[in-house]
């Protein structure tokens, strides 16, 4: 390209780049959308291994629903859920599941109400009766129970009970939070004797799918823990939850510092909005205590009892019951039982395996990819298209595995995508520009050359301007020449307007179907057109595409001559020699003008057979060699040919449309008269009384009337 070329591809790219920088920032969404499937896909491919951790899940699975009866269960069978874990050891006792209404099968409340209804009259009064809730409380307060609630963007009536304190060292983190003004809770009972009480709310990941779980939320201007932090807590025996906050980013393009959890001794790194990035296991992992087997206290697997997975553990109770509908979308699970979001949550906590997006993250991508930019825009402008995107892509795939690196490595989450984009738009913007201005300059020069050089030939000359240079090549290629009888003697009858009329008509159609075969067309001498066939371009089957153009030229040169009959103008034949042989093709002429066309004797070889076909009365004459270059046609023998300027003859032949019986008999005879012999020439006299429509049969038939012999005619 020509630098001023150059300089218009850098500046198409960098506007499109300033535009890109616009766009990231005042439409964020998509560009987000882009990065969490760029950090799926992470998950997807490194999942987090599975390590041994204290944490359980006792899943009210669809089996334990068969075994042990329709949910809601009554509380009483919660109880001795309850008591069972407890009385194993378990840390604390996770309740993943809301009990915001009375227990509808406790005694004192179905006597309560048949007593109501008049159906029942005892002397005993309904408090006397046993309440299971009252009964699940009092087992709650003597375990170490974490009840879980619900928060909503409807404002409520009742509002959860907070067991844990908090300690803000800092700014107040309230503002950065998702704030909600009300809350489905358990029953006052429940709540007052768990030892916590935790918000169960995944406020939902973008697009449905959740990645991050809130760990603080808001309710009412209050912090609220999670149903996770909490029952850290409760597992700790802590009572206070430490926030270290710090004052909120002011540069662009930086996210919020985030915050720092610690409970105990333990610190978990929160983005500002208080949401932890999980690291899911593959789909699938992790084991699930069945509710119905605690419940029963059965052996696992025939190795270790009950007792031994929830001793000194953080057991949650949860449900992956189709019915129960807590089924969430992960990155790795579109069917991911919510309570294992907890769990999962908890057993990275517990092994510090924390999933961190720095705070510069945003504008390190920035960065990186302004500087990628930079790079892609001179390899556009400087270097050749196919190795410019070569080294676009590379740096695409060094940004992708680059994430990848630190994403195994060193838990950081950070985004491809956006420098991804970055490069790919600077570089689409300067290799459209490029394309665009190469592709005008072809464009004027296919408009030059368009009216006198074949399609082919105009393309092969646009991608490749350097041929318009003297010189040539030496190739095999196959030349056509055609010529109209009796052009000299219309010339002379007709009007000057009719002439260039019919002419042009017949030329145009010559031409036409010349290039059709992708022949270029090398001449045209009055009503006569020289063509070439694998120049150019290269075209294995140079051969039979001039005999397939041959063939064309004739069936419509015929029908042109039969319409021009019809308005009362005399046209002839049009006789066609095609041979096929090494010539030198290229562009031969001076420095201001030169011609691109070919040299060699095949050229003139070719001019000689279209010549013969008067004196054969034939209309084409192929030669030999073009013959045997062919795959798709077949042949009959015309004769060997001597012919002015040439020591040797020429074996000549004429297409056929088939194997027709009279085909294979007209060259067994020819065979025949070939090889000589007193009676040689009989079979070919009998095959030309046979066939008096054959021109070569009556051209034979002549000869050997006339006393010639043999297949050789001399036309010197």
């Amino acid at each position: 390209m020509s630098r001023r070329y150059r300089y218009l591809t850098l500046l198409a790219g960098l506007l499109a780049l300033a535009a890109f920088v616009v766009l990231r920032v005042a439409l964020p969404p998509p560009f987000t959308a882009l990065r969490e499937a760029a950090f799926d896909l992470l998950q997807l491919q490194a999942p987090r291994q599975e390590r041994p951790v204290p944490v359980t899940v006792v899943d009210i699975d669809d089996t334990s629903l068969e075994r042990v009866g329709q949910w809601p269960w009554p509380r009483d069978t919660l109880a001795r859920l309850i008591a069972q874990l407890d009385g194993m050891g378990a840390a604390a006792i996770v309740l993943d599941i809301l009990l915001s209404e009375p227990d509808r099968a406790s005694p004192a409340r179905l006597v309560a109400d048949w007593q109501r209804r008049g159906l029942l009259d005892l002397s005993l009064a309904p408090d006397a009766m046993p309440d299971f809730d009252r009964d699940l409380a009092a087992t709650m307060a003597a375990a170490r129970v974490v009840t879980g609630f619900g928060l909503t963007p409807r404002p409520s009536s009742r509002a959860p009970a907070i067991k844990a304190g908090f300690a803000v060292i800092g700014p107040d983190p309230i503002g950065g939070l998702f704030a909600f003004p009300g809350a489905v809770t358990n029953l006052p009972v429940l709540e007052a004797a768990a030892t916590g009480n935790g918000s169960f709310s995944l406020v939902g990941g973008d697009g449905g799918i959740v990645r991050r779980i809130p760990l603080l939320s808001a309710f009412r201007g209050e912090l609220v823990p999670s149903l996770a932090l909490e029952a850290l807590r409760v597992a700790q025996r802590q009572e206070t939850i430490a926030v270290r906050t710090a004052p909120p980013a002011s540069a662009p393009f930086v996210d919020g510092p985030g915050m720092l959890l610690r409970v105990g001794g333990i610190e978990i790194p929160v983005n500002s909005a208080g949401e932890y990035w999980l690291h899911f296991r593959p789909a699938g992992s992790g084991r699930m205590l069945p509710a119905w087997q605690v419940l029963d206290g059965q052996v696992l697997d025939g190795q270790a009892d009950i007792a031994a997975r929830v001793r000194g553990h953080i057991v949650l109770i949860g449900t992956s019951a189709v019915g129960l509908s807590d089924l969430r979308t992960t990155p790795v699970n579109p069917f991911e039982p919510g309570v294992n979001l907890h769990a999962q949550a908890l057993e990275q906590i517990l092994t510090g395996a924390h999933l961190v997006r720095p705070p510069w993250a945003p504008a390190g991508e920035l960065a990186l990819g302004l500087a990628g930019a930079a790079i892609v825009l001179l390899c556009a402008a400087w270097l050749r298209p196919a190795v410019a995107l070569g080294l676009f892509l590379a740096l695409a795939a060094a940004l992708g595995l680059g994430a990848f690196g630190l994403f195994t490595g060193a838990r950081l989450l950070l985004d491809p995508v956006t420098p991804a984009l970055a490069m790919a738009t600077a570089f689409a913007a300067a290799s459209l520009t490029r394309t665009a201005l190469v592709e005008g300059d072809r464009r004027r020069l296919r408009h030059a050359f368009a009216h006198y050089l074949a399609p082919e030939m105009v393309r092969a000359i646009a991608d490749r301007p350097d041929r318009l240079r003297l010189g040539g090549e030496s190739r095999s290629m196959t030349f056509l020449f055609t010529d109209l009888e009796g052009f000299t003697r219309y010339t002379e009858q007709a009007d000057p307007a009719e002439l260039v009329e019919v002419m042009n008509a017949y030329l145009s159609e010559v031409c036409g179907i010349v290039m059709r075969h992708g022949g270029t067309i090398d001449k045209i001498v009055g009503d006569a057109v020289h063509a070439m066939f694998n120049a150019p371009l290269d075209q294995p089957d140079h051969a039979d595409r001039a005999v397939a153009c041959a063939i064309e030229i004739g069936a419509a040169t015929d029908r042109f001559a039969a319409a021009q009959a019809d308005r009362g103008r005399s046209i002839g034949i049009t006789r066609i020699g095609v041979n096929t042989g090494p010539a030198v093709v290229g562009n031969f002429g001076g420095a201001g003008r030169f011609d691109y066309t070919a040299h060699g004797d095949a050229i003139n070889t070719a001019a000689r057979l279209e010549a013969a076909n008067k004196p054969l009365g034939t209309r084409i004459c192929i030669a030999g060699a073009t013959a045997k270059a062919c795959r798709r046609f077949a042949f009959r023998p015309i004769a060997t040919l001597l012919v002015k300027g040439r020591s040797t003859g020429i074996e000549t032949v004429a297409p056929v449309a088939a194997e027709t019986e009279a085909v294979r008999a007209y060259r067994q005879a020819f065979e025949t008269l070939a090889a000589g012999g007193p009676d040689a020439g009989a079979a070919m006299l009998a095959h030309a009384a046979a066939h008096p429509d054959d021109p070569l049969a009556r051209l034979h038939a002549a000869r050997i009337a006339a006393g010639e012999t043999g297949t050789v005619v001399n036309l010197s």
